[in-house]
């Protein structure tokens, strides 16, 4: 009986972190293309935020989705370029920058990094 009660707390906690981490990638889609003013931010800060939020996208996938790092990079870092040239062509106010395309790639190592870090220190277990 408690082993039906656990594994359907663990599904339910699964399906959540899907949820959030949907959420988060539809978050970073709509942040990343409506007007933003940057104008009083100190200089470069911008490319913090991108590198921190690439970052949080590859660290917190639901590891039932990570089939390969790889395939993780590829995602987030496509993603970053996608957005960038979105910016490029959209009217939004927002202008393309391969440097913040390069932020974004960057932030999506940085995770990917810790994510493998974190897993070889608890013995490779997700």
């Amino acid at each position: 009986m408690f082993g039906i009660v656990g594994g359907m707390r663990k599904n339910l906690i699964s399906r959540f972190h899907r949820l959030a981490w949907v959420s988060y990638v539809l978050a970073l889609i709509v942040s990343s293309l409506i007007p933003v003013d940057f104008s009083q931010a100190p200089e470069y800060s911008d490319k913090i935020m991108h590198a921190a939020a690439y970052c949080l996208l590859v660290l917190f996938c639901p590891p039932a989705w990570l089939r390969s790092a790889g395939v993780m990079l590829g995602f987030a870092a496509g993603l970053g370029i996608v957005l960038e040239i979105a910016q490029g062509i959209l009217p939004t106010g927002r202008f393309m920058d391969p440097w913040d395309a390069l932020a974004n790639a960057l932030g999506a190592c940085l995770g990917l990094g810790l994510m493998l870090a974190a897993r070889r220190g608890s013995g490779g277990r997700s």
